[in-house]
């Protein structure tokens, strides 16, 4: 199996949620392949520091108060939250097996990467799902700022609630990664809207996030830049 097809496996290798017949491919490959092998640490890096940014404590008390008053504030919650270069070589290239939209990079040399994973899960609502954001900078950015808007029927994992996001990140030159879990809690309409904002340049990305349970595992994603 070729390196672009076993990068593309990492995430749902390292979660131990690829068939045994598969994940057995991949260690095999990563015995022999020192970059691939490089690969997958950074992959786990991502994943626990992703796991650990979503460790939501026991509610307190007026925990409820708080959330809806949260939502009639309408605020945004600032997140700071670490980022990872992983599997953007194959999506770059659209080599990735799945859903994948390419955005098309500014007169700065950055592009990025959307990539909608399906996470099966045994229950039939809330729908569990992986949004892959990647992006590639053509240079290091500090102070970059990412807003992630989301529809009245979709949240974050760990952020109930919480329809806007913001992060205040560095991009790496290269290949920056981040694996967003999203909770789609019933049927409706909307887009993902992620607002890239770098030192005063700016760009507004939209993708379709399917919106009802059973969706076929790599349906495409509209991934869509407005007009200018």
């Amino acid at each position: 199996m070729s390196c672009p097809s076993i990068r593309s496996q990492l995430p749902d290798y390292v979660r131990a949620t690829l068939p045994e017949n598969e994940a057995g491919v991949v260690r095999e490959h990563l015995q022999r392949c020192p970059r691939c092998r490089r690969r997958c640490d950074r992959e786990e890096v991502l994943m626990s520091r992703m796991a650990a940014q979503f460790d939501v404590p026991p509610p307190a008390p007026d925990f409820e108060s708080r959330v809806f008053g949260e939502l009639s504030s309408g605020s945004g919650r600032r997140v700071h939250m670490a980022w990872g270069g992983a599997v953007a070589v194959a999506l770059a290239l659209g080599l990735f097996i799945g859903q994948f939209g390419l955005w098309q990079p500014d007169e700065a040399g950055h592009e990025a990467v959307a990539v909608a994973e399906v996470v099966d899960t045994p229950v039939v609502a809330p729908l569990e799902r992986t949004v892959r954001l990647a992006f590639t900078s053509g240079e290091p950015l500090d102070d970059v700022t990412l807003t992630l808007n989301l529809p009245p029927h979709v949240e974050i994992a760990g952020l109930p609630g919480q329809h806007q996001v913001r992060w205040q990140v560095s991009l790496e030159q290269g290949d920056n990664v981040l694996a967003l879990p999203l909770r789609i809690m019933f049927p409706g309409d909307g887009e993902l809207v992620a607002e890239l904002d770098a030192e005063g340049r700016q760009k507004v990305f939209r993708a379709t996030i399917p919106d009802y349970p059973g969706a076929s595992r790599h349906a495409p994603v509209d991934v869509k830049e407005p007009a200018t």
